[in-house]
């Protein structure tokens, strides 16, 4: 059947009379399946339908007509390859990007139709058939209940089938192996799909495929070779993301994880630096069924995954390993019980150079993270983060050259220092807060020698990481981050220091809040800022309280850090401008004020009356 005009308009008054000949040819199959004239007519007008669908226009003409119907229903019965071909070439053009039409190709059942042409023995006698009937089921798949209809008709093993078939010969079937890397792309994302790659046991084909499927350059010209090498690329991505998707379902994570077979490809995975795709994948993958502290634990105690992710994070080229890497190894620094092994097996020291990277912010967000996870309480990797050294090396002896050595805590605050990311920057300094309870905590130190706990709690008690959590302190986004700094500088603002100035005093008189803030960075009701705000000002407005959203455990934290900083103010070796700062302040006025309040509660009170007696 061949188009009488060019013209939309002309097209489209074809479209009726071509459908009562579609029509019509059905009903003579009806009579007779076997006439090759009808099967030709047919094949004509399905060519017909194709063609004319390539107007967004002539679709909409196509499905008001109820042509879909006629071309489902003689899809179903027919064996014709011709017919069977342009019935899925105008299924193609029909569904192309118009959801009304996908909706009702899918209600009439097309995709169970199409499925069936994929499970022909023979690739190369229905390879064209096979490929545009592919992208039909592609396209119906992105939507819910194309993917459903897939699952329903067991379609996610016919395509796997057939991907395990195009990937014996790439470079023979490369559009079919295109095709259907698309419909499991497209199905990807949907729960259901994943548990059936899982339970139908198809992991493992998807595996070998994206560890061995490839072309040969043999023969090709330097422009072939490049193209080939794209397209199997690209091919190969959507496989990841669809290996990477099916450890996704909550379903899945416990049979994946026992499955030792796969565990140990994945395992085996990491170590193969040349192919970075696949460790990316395989870390991912691990990130991915590591959601339990169980597992996490398995992985660490039975697995041993540390060592090959460290060989990941220090050998890989392409940040997506890294960051994937990355990832796993956050996920297994939660449990209490790794940290140890994994202190010991050099995560820290792989991880923090990364931190300067500042084109990926995710892969930061990671290292923050893992550092964070491994010195919550642990003596040994805080000192690893603090010093750069390992646990039990003396610390105090080499404080002279303390500044030129670059460690992780150098590192960490420099990147705090730098990032416009809020949440990174708060993230970097909650393990700054963290750091400095556990240094000071007399539990997770005991084991340490007096000279060596003196040396990081100096390290900590400087001006570069007392300036970023005064900094995350006056901040009035988050009270709860407010609160963690209040706590780390009360610890600081008693302790000894290696520099003349108290390092906290100093903070309290002369970092500033700006005039107007960041948008970013406020709370949605901001305090009332008509000038700039030292940390004194900022820490009286949380006693205040005048929005109200201030717990009381908050407030007096607080004060016990005023009462702290008084007292420490107070002493003869400090500089008396700070007492005197203070005290001209109109803290005093301030307190009592709100001392006044009928409705305080009596910790509070008392707490306000704590300070207000060290001010006297």
């Amino acid at each position: 059947m061949i188009l009488t005009s060019g013209n939309p308009s002309a097209i489209d008054s074809q479209i009726p009379q071509q459908i009562q000949k579609l029509e019509a040819a059905k009903v003579s199959l009806e009579q007779d399946e076997n006439s090759q004239r009808v099967w030709d007519e047919v094949a004509n007008l399905f060519q017909f339908f194709a063609d004319a669908a390539r107007e967004e226009e002539n679709r909409k003409k196509i499905l008001q007509e109820n042509a879909l119907d006629t071309v489902v229903e003689i899809l179903r019965h027919t064996t014709q390859a011709e017919a069977t071909k342009t019935a899925s070439g105008a299924l193609l053009n029909i569904t192309m990007a118009y959801e009304p039409a996908q909706l009702k190709a899918i209600e009439l059942g097309a995709i169970e139709h199409l499925l069936n042409i994929l499970k022909a023995d023979s690739i190369d006698e229905n390879e064209i058939n096979m490929t545009i009937s592919t992208r039909v089921i592609a396209n119906l798949s992105e939507l819910d209940s194309g993917a459903q209809s897939l699952v329903k008709f067991d379609g996610i093993k016919t395509v796997v089938q057939l991907l395990q078939k195009t990937a014996q010969d790439v470079e023979a079937y490369m559009d079919l192996m295109d095709a259907t890397a698309d419909i499991l792309r497209a199905v990807a994302s949907k729960e259901s799909a994943q548990v059936m790659i899982q339970t139908q046991g198809l992991l493992p084909l998807l595996l070998d495929v994206v560890e061995n499927a490839g072309t040969s350059d043999e023969g090709k010209t330097e422009e072939e070779k490049k193209e080939d090498d794209k397209k199997i690329g690209e091919i190969k991505a959507a496989l990841v993301e669809v290996v990477v998707s099916s450890t996704l379902a909550d379903a899945n994570m416990v049979p994946i994880f026992n499955d030792k077979e796969v565990m140990s490809r994945f395992l085996s995975w990491l170590d193969l630096a040349d192919r970075e795709d696949l460790q990316t994948c395989a870390a991912l993958c691990l990130g991915n069924v590591a959601r339990s502290d169980q597992h996490c634990v398995q992985l660490v105690h039975g697995y041993n995954a540390v060592e090959p992710l460290i060989h990941v994070v220090r050998k890989a080229t392409d940040l997506k390993a890294s960051h994937a890497a990355t990832g796993v190894l956050r996920n297994l620094a939660l449990p209490d019980t790794n940290r140890d092994i994994m202190g010991d097996a050099g995560v820290i020291q792989a991880c923090f150079p990364l931190l300067k990277k500042d084109n990926a912010l995710p892969l930061q967000a990671n290292i923050v993270g893992i550092l964070k996870r491994l010195c919550t309480n642990n003596g040994h990797n805080t000192i690893r983060v603090i010093s750069g050294r390992e646990p039990f090396e003396t610390l105090s002896s080499t404080s002279d050259t303390e500044g030129e050595l670059e460690t992780p805590l150098s590192t960490l605050v420099d990147l705090i220092g730098r990032t416009d990311d809020f949440a990174l920057k708060s993230e970097g300094t909650r393990t700054l807060c963290n750091l400095v309870k556990i240094v000071w905590g007399n539990e997770i130190t005991k084991e340490f020698d007096t000279a060596s706990v003196t040396a990081l709690q100096q390290t900590l008690n400087k001006p570069e990481v007392v300036q970023l959590i005064a900094a995350m302190t006056r901040n009035p986004k988050y009270v709860v981050l407010q609160n963690e700094g209040v706590i780390a500088l009360t610890i600081l603002v008693t302790s000894p220091a290696q520099a003349n100035k108290n390092a906290v005093l100093e903070a309290l008189i002369s970092i500033e809040v700006d005039a107007q803030p960041d948008a970013e960075t406020i709370s949605e009701e901001p305090l009332d800022q008509t000038k700039s705000l030292t940390l004194l000002e900022s820490l009286l407005s949380l006693i205040k309280n005048q929005d109200g959203k201030c717990p009381d455990e908050v407030r007096t934290n607080v004060c016990v850090f005023l009462r702290n900083a008084v007292a420490s103010a107070t002493r003869e070796s400090e500089d008396p401008a700070y007492l005197t700062f203070i005290k001209s302040s109109g803290i005093k006025d301030t307190l009592a004020k709100v001392q006044g309040q009928s409705e305080l509660r009596p910790l509070v009170r008392t707490a306000i009356q704590e300070v207000l007696t060290r001010l006297e």
